[in-house]
């Protein structure tokens, strides 16, 4: 269906579009508060405090997705980010810059979970697999990219420059949903109410439904652990001489991992729905590649490993949304990923913070292995739904 694939690839590139802007936007602003600070403590302040926004928005996000219609509170999103990023451009003080940034992290949140609870409308029934592969492998593609653009366009032309192309990749993103005329949701019945306490329908499924629940459990745990390797990639780079050059391929190849799998993924589980499955063994491979990268001798080795466990987080990505896009109704999909992402950006905010602690306590290369291990054993808890495996697909109940 053509139509159908049309409106999966606009949605696709607006989605890539705009993690790139922000992942530049995001080098931007990291780079300026430490120009003007001098003071990393105050740079992990700002990172924080864009990721507790972001958590916190999430659940308003996600009623909106549900209540209005998803593409006009995605275009509504995207406008308003796009006009953030230009006041950016011209703010003339630390605070006023930090305090812009949490703005735009406000605005964006609602694409997110209104984007993703989207897709079963806008891809046909045997596409579906292969539309989260192609939206997932964009959205990589975009933050893998991003850090590398941003810093060329910093250094470049400096960091006013950058936020306004950032503003610039959000009206794309808009133009590119605006273009989209299919349905992003199923009409809703007309006897259907919005509930009295609108987000609590999405903690009531997520937490009442045992796919979902032990799905997000998995995960939460998993990233309260695995935030402690990401701080440790420049401890690491500095450890073995490879300088910056060393600590951007570092990132940059696990984020292309995660775009190979996100596209593989996307195509083998169309015929193969086993997505279960595959959470648990992404998990377990990308756990136990971040754990192999603590012991590698050589940093040749480490950036194979790191391809190969991105790959395997790319699939567990693409996986995830398809059991939360199968398992929910259409009128509470984007409240039920809120939730979803708010326990998975809490749980990472927590591993993030403990991070600089258990790195100074263990050292680098431990705290990998630690990391790794700790997401790897955190697969553990998706066993209940893997040995009955007759067991009939769980449904939610119905609201």
């Amino acid at each position: 269906m053509p139509g159908r694939r049309d409106a999966i690839y606009r949605l696709a590139a607006a989605r890539g579009i705009s993690m790139l802007g922000s992942q530049l936007a995001v080098i931007a602003l990291v780079f300026e508060v430490y120009r003007t600070t001098e003071s990393a403590a105050w740079v992990s302040v700002v990172v924080l405090s864009a990721a507790l926004a972001m958590a916190l928005m999430a659940p308003v996000g996600g009623w909106l997705g549900d209540t209005f219609d998803r593409r006009t509170v995605m275009i509504a999103s995207d406008l308003a980010a796009a006009a953030v990023f230009i006041l950016l451009v011209f703010a003339g003080n630390l605070w006023l810059l930090i305090g812009l940034s949490l703005v735009a992290t406000i605005a964006r949140a609602p694409f997110f979970p209104a984007a993703q609870a989207a897709l079963p409308n806008l891809a046909a029934a045997g596409d579906l697999a292969w539309a989260n592969g192609i939206v997932t492998q964009a959205s990589s593609l975009g933050t893998t990219i991003g850090p590398l653009v941003g810093g060329v366009l910093v250094a470049a032309v400096g960091t006013g420059a950058a936020f306004g192309v950032n503003a610039v990749t959000f009206l794309i993103s808009a133009g590119l949903i605006i273009s989209v005329r299919k349905r992003f949701q199923a009409p809703a019945p007309a006897s259907l109410a919005v509930p009295a306490v609108p987000f609590s329908e999405g903690l009531r499924v997520v937490f009442g439904t045992r796919r979902l629940r032990l799905l997000t459990i998995a995960e939460g745990v998993g990233l309260s652990v695995i935030g402690w390797a990401i701080v440790a990639d420049a401890p690491l780079a500095a450890l073995l001489h490879v300088g910056a050059v060393g600590f951007a391929a570092l990132v940059s190849s696990w984020g292309a991992g995660m775009v190979i799998g996100a596209w593989a993924t996307g195509r083998w589980l169309g015929e193969h729905p086993l997505e279960v499955q595959l959470v648990f063994a992404g998990m377990l491979v990308a756990g136990a590649m971040v754990a192999l990268i603590g012991l590698l001798p050589a940093f040749s080795l480490m950036l194979a490993v790191s391809v190969i466990g991105g790959a395997a987080g790319g699939a567990v990505n693409v996986a995830r949304s398809l059991i939360v896009q199968r398992s929910v109704p259409d009128g509470i999909r984007s409240r039920v990923f809120a939730v979803v992402e708010v326990v998975a950006s809490a749980s990472f905010i927590l591993g993030l913070a403990c991070a600089g602690p258990a790195i100074a306590l263990l050292g680098v290369r431990t705290a990998y292995v630690v990391a790794g291990l700790g997401f790897a054993l955190s697969a553990l808890v998706l066993l209940p739904l893997l040995l009955p495996l007759h067991t009939k697909r769980e449904q939610p109940a119905r609201t």
